[in-house]
Order: C-alpha cells, then sequence, then structure tokens
C-alpha cells in the first residue's frame, strides 16, 4: 500500500505543477457557479411571484435542467484534458523504464495513478458540495439525502471516466491521440 501512497502523490504533484489542473479546477468552479446560481435565481423569482416552492432541492440539484444534471454533461470535457498525460507521459519522456525497473509491479503504478485522480475527482466534488452547503442553508426543508446522493453519483462517475482516461492513455505515447480515444469512448458511452 505504501508505494501506491508514493506514487499517488507524486502524480498529485506532478499534476498541480502543471496549468491544466489548476484550470479545469477554475472553470469547473465558474461553470457549476453559473449553474448553479442561475437555478437558485429562478427559484427564488418564482417564491417572490408567490408560488411555492414546491420540491425545492429537486428542481435545483436534479430534474432535467437541475444542476447535478448539467454538470454531469458537461463533466466528459474535463477528464480527456486531466488524463491525457498520466501514462502516456511516463512513456514519452522514457521514465515508465525506470518504474518498470524498481521494485513495484503494474498494478502498483496503475492504481497509484489512480488514487490520485480520484483525489482530483474529490477535489471537484467537494466544490459542488460547497454550493451543496449553501443551499443546505438557506432551502427550507431541504433533503439533505439527495444533495449527498447526487454528489457520490457524481463522483463515482467521475472515477469511472477516469479510469477509461487513464486506460486511454496507457495505451499510446502521444498524449493528443489520449485525449481524444477517452473523448471518442466517452461519446460513444453517451449516444
Amino acid at each position: 500500500m505504501k508505494p501506491i501512497y508514493k506514487i499517488a502523490k507524486t502524480e498529485l504533484k506532478t499534476l498541480f505543477f502543471s496549468p491544466i489542473a489548476w484550470l479545469i479546477i477554475v472553470i469547473f468552479t465558474f461553470q457549476t457557479g453559473l449553474v448553479f446560481t442561475g437555478m437558485f435565481d429562478g427559484m427564488v423569482r418564482r417564491q417572490l411571484i408567490g408560488w411555492k416552492p414546491y420540491m425545492a432541492t429537486f428542481s435545483t440539484f436534479g430534474g432535467l435542467q437541475g444542476t447535478f444534471t448539467i454538470v454531469q454533461q458537461y463533466l466528459y470535457l474535463y477528464i480527456p484534458l486531466l488524463t491525457m498525460g498520466v501514462m502516456s507521459r511516463e512513456f514519452s519522456s522514457g521514465s515508465i523504464k525506470l518504474l518498470y525497473s524498481s521494485p513495484l509491479t503494474s498494478r502498483q503504478i496503475v492504481l497509484g495513478k489512480y488514487l490520485a485522480l480520484v483525489i482530483y475527482a474529490a477535489v471537484l466534488m467537494g466544490i459542488l458540495a460547497v454550493f451543496g452547503s449553501f443551499a443546505t442553508a438557506t432551502i427550507k426543508m431541504v433533503e439533505i439525502k439527495l444533495i449527498l446522493t447526487g454528489l457520490l453519483g457524481l463522483f463515482l462517475l467521475t472515477c469511472a471516466y477516469a479510469a477509461i482516461g487513464l486506460f486511454m492513455s496507457s495505451l499510446t505515447s502521444y498524449t493528443v491521440v489520449s485525449a481524444m480515444g477517452t473523448l471518442g469512448i466517452f461519446a460513444v458511452l453517451s449516444y
């Protein structure tokens, strides 16, 4: 277990030294903030004109036009950018030979890199949890189970997307080919 944590720590350092990880966090925060405030503003406007806040939590987070649904639709755009260099960077720089010559198994290398992606997914869900905690403080009779279930579902979806991206990154040494292949698989799966 210790080598997996070391690889994950190193991968997270490498990930956050690149501007792509920070750019994804900033764009994700901005985009989810716009979506959430749009949903929340619509709910407040309906209350001001006299409508009763029927299922306010569900209309803000779930449904066909809820925050979680819209975030789910945009999530597949971020993951190929994040995972495109995870393994292909090792192949193109030649550092994969050093990893293979060390007393590590291929399973430990892949699990360490995947653990780093899971931690990054948890950071993204932490951003969404901030919006969920704001809704918990402002919506009367909030359905906390709905918010937590939505966060868990998006976290698991992000982890599945990260696994697909890691697999595609391990097939090629070219980062662009890896990103396009990951995006192609996501398009087929969403179709």
